[in-house]
């Protein structure tokens, strides 16, 4: 998901910091992001989606900010535009179709 090419557009100013210089700085999180990557990461032994997991990812790594004394400000950026719903219809049809070949072999 995601702008298409958005990192390539922006890495020229972009550049890593350390966890130590955002010390008591603010931190804007698109907190969708951190939900979506805890729940397609965490699993357990077996793969399966450990339960609450987008809970517990996102619990953890807003307590590791706070310990290093960072606030938090977690960004929910509402309902989904135009463009963006017909990408993941795009996407949505594109699975149900390799479904169906897979199925079908």
């Amino acid at each position: 998901m995601g702008i298409s090419g958005l990192w390539q557009l922006l890495s020229p100013a972009g550049r890593q910091v350390s966890i130590a210089t955002l010390r008591e700085k603010t931190l804007a999180v698109d907190i969708s992001i951190w939900l979506v990557q805890f729940l397609k990461a965490m699993r357990d032994e077996n793969g399966d989606l450990i339960p609450g997991a987008h809970l517990i990812g996102t619990f953890q790594r807003v307590c590791k900010l706070l310990y290093h004394r960072i606030k938090v400000v977690m960004v929910f950026d509402g309902g989904i535009p135009a463009l963006k719903k017909r990408t993941l219809l795009k996407r949505q049809q594109r699975r149900e179709q390799e479904s169906v070949k897979l199925k079908n072999t």
